[in-house]
């Protein structure tokens, strides 16, 4: 009784009162509906977590979170081929046979990857510890598998949830994974256990959650379930396979793209400086980004079906998505650009006075990359890959001509990390566009197919 009890009171919470806030500035209708249920669950986890964060920079020292961060973008760059992007094509069939199949094949592509990343730990850890820098990183790397299956299952799983519309259910997912962590990282923080206080509580947050949706998919889809075969994984392997083939690709660019900064900031300057780093950017993308990832598994969920059936409302949902999101941004981007240095040692301790500096001087980024990113999950409902992989492929240029012509001349840390924002800003303002012309290219074919068949749709 006390669990059902506490669930009513969350999804009230997150259908209700969120709904009406968040009706207040997104699209009114289902679509903000279903943002204000994500984001309210979204908020609340996030929430949490920024208010344990003055807890945990106290427990921890930027050289512990600069472990993390570094354990954190090799797991990431692991997760995004984890199911090899199948689970990215989950919402996109009509028939709920064909994805549930695409759901089991990107669970057993997970267990292969989690097995083949255990061994590949086993026989090359050493060769990772050779990294300049990340030496301390050795002894935790056997968490990798365990890490890469649970956040993974959660990621299948959190697609099949979304093609099914139970953005309440994932919202609660979501506050379970924050709690998880913190109380995990805050509990071994207190005991002394240094950085692996930290990668556990990541390891348990990432998989959290992974269970209710399993739960929620076998009572509510049994039927589709049921029909899993061996010759239907095989089918939609095929009729999916420019996931993998080039949506894989893509997305570890992308994820390249994202954690050369810690790579690279590690090889050259050190832990402690890609603490301050990694730590600026989780503290600033936790509240930009509280509206824009809910908002891009809605969009998603939503753009498929659009460019199935009305190209041209889909590219007006793109253009009035770009103003809110520029509207709900530009507060908080100037507020720190303003006061980040001083915000920051107020609240987390003067020795991360530094982190608050690198927020100022990507303020402008974050406003980029916050507008830029929900909409390029177009590249995907659009099926054109193509162009998400010929970004992804510019922005990893971009990131490592970067830092490395900053090191190169030997320029100060506040020179570094301002020049590469400036490069970031500049490839976010590309995928805007790219996204964009993605769009009126389909609504020129969409009407060339019309007007082929002589009108009829």
């Amino acid at each position: 009784m006390t669990i059902v009890k506490r669930n009513s009171l969350f999804s009230f919470i997150s259908v209700s009162t969120l709904e009406q806030v968040g009706g207040r500035i997104l699209p009114r209708g289902r679509f903000a509906r279903n943002v204000a249920v994500l984001a309210g669950g979204t908020a609340l986890a996030q929430g949490l977590t920024v208010l344990a964060s003055p807890i945990l920079t106290r427990l921890y020292k930027p050289e512990d979170f600069g472990i993390l961060a570094v354990y954190a973008s090799i797991l990431s760059i692991l997760l995004v081929v984890a199911s090899w992007r199948y689970e990215m094509a989950i919402p996109l069939p009509e028939d709920e046979v064909i994805a549930a199949n695409l759901m089991a094949l990107a669970l057993l592509v997970l267990l292969g990857m989690s097995f083949a990343t255990g061994v590949g730990v086993w026989l090359f850890s050493n060769d990772i510890m050779l990294w300049p820098n990340a030496s301390p990183l050795g002894v935790y790397l056997w968490l990798l598998p365990i890490s890469l299956f649970g956040a993974g299952g959660y990621q299948i799983l959190n697609y099949w949830a979304v093609r099914k519309g139970s953005f309440a259910r994932i919202a609660r997912t979501k506050l379970n994974q924050s709690i998880g962590s913190i109380i995990t990282q805050l509990s071994l923080g207190l005991l002394h256990f240094g950085p692996l206080g930290l990668l556990a509580g990541q390891m348990i947050g990432q998989a959290s959650g992974t269970m209710t949706l399993a739960k929620l998919a076998r009572r509510k889809d049994s039927e589709a379930l049921k029909k899993i075969s061996f010759s239907g994984i095989r089918w939609a392997a095929n009729r999916y396979r420019r996931f993998p083939m080039i949506t894989s690709g893509s997305a570890v660019l992308n994820s390249l793209g994202l954690q050369a900064p810690v790579l690279l900031l590690t090889a050259f300057y050190g832990p402690q400086v890609v603490g301050w780093f990694a730590f600026a950017q989780r503290v600033t993308s936790m509240p930009l980004n509280l509206v824009g990832q809910s908002l891009a598994q809605v969009y998603f969920g939503e753009a498929a079906q659009l460019a199935r059936e009305d190209p041209r409302r889909l590219r007006m949902r793109f253009l009035g998505i770009s103003r809110r999101l520029l509207l709900i941004g530009a507060g908080p981007v100037i507020f720190l650009g303003l006061a980040g240095e001083q915000l920051f040692s107020l609240i987390f301790g003067n020795q991360w006075q530094e982190a608050g500096l690198y927020v100022q001087l990507m303020a402008v980024m974050f406003l980029a990359q916050f507008i830029a990113t929900p909409l390029s999950q177009t590249f995907s409902a659009l099926e054109r890959q193509d162009l998400g992989l010929a970004w992804s492929a510019g922005r990893l240029i971009a990131v490592v001509f970067s830092i490395f012509l900053a090191h190169w001349f030997q320029l100060t840390l506040s020179w570094v990390i301002a020049i590469y924002a400036l490069a970031m800003f500049i490839t976010y303002c590309i995928l805007f566009v790219m996204s964009l012309l993605a769009i009126s290219s389909h609504i020129r074919l969409s009407d060339h197919l019309v007007a082929k068949r002589g009108g009829r749709v």
